[in-house]
């Protein structure tokens, strides 16, 4: 049965992880808030401080600075000891710069690590402390390389909770 907890974990954390990633490309401040305990604190780098202080201030930030982001979780060292688990997450987050008339677009990669500590309180997994650690960024040029006839099939992605994958059929 130790071991059925131990995977039950696992998916719980990973799971969260998911959620984080959602609550911030979606801009949802309701679901980011979801994630950390209420006395959780983070070091964003130009934030630190309380996490739901950054659940209030970070959607505004995203929203004047980018046309849409899309953070992607990579591997993720997990270290259970009881109801703590110690995590060092990789992370890329691609984000599509806001463009101004005569201006290329631009996407700017972040490639980073979440290290965590989540903390298992009332049997539910949250994250009680995160820092953000900086391996590396870059800039690039979004070159067009399908016409808008090709993706118009496509449902398109939105920033909000009208995004398709809120819906329920």
């Amino acid at each position: 049965m130790e071991d059925l907890a131990w995977v039950g974990d696992r998916i719980a954390i990973a799971d969260l992880l998911a959620r984080y990633c959602r609550a911030i490309d979606r801009r949802d401040v309701e679901l980011l808030r979801t994630v950390f305990w209420p006395d959780s604190s983070v070091d964003y780098g130009g934030y630190k401080g309380s996490a739901m202080g950054f659940a209030d201030q970070v959607m505004g930030a995203l929203d004047a600075g980018y046309e849409t982001t899309h953070h992607t979780i990579l591997n993720s060292s997990v270290e259970l000891d009881g109801d703590v688990a110690h995590l060092e997450t990789y992370v890329h987050a691609y984000h599509l710069l806001k463009s101004h008339p005569g201006q290329p677009r631009r996407v700017w990669l972040f490639a980073g690590r979440y290290v965590d500590r989540h903390e298992k309180r009332g049997g539910e997994w949250k994250i009680a402390r995160r820092v953000i650690v900086y391996d590396f960024d870059r800039i690039d040029p979004v070159y067009e390389s399908r016409g808008a006839e090709a993706i118009a099939p496509f449902t398109q992605g939105r920033r909000d909770r009208s995004d398709a994958s809120y819906g329920r059929d």
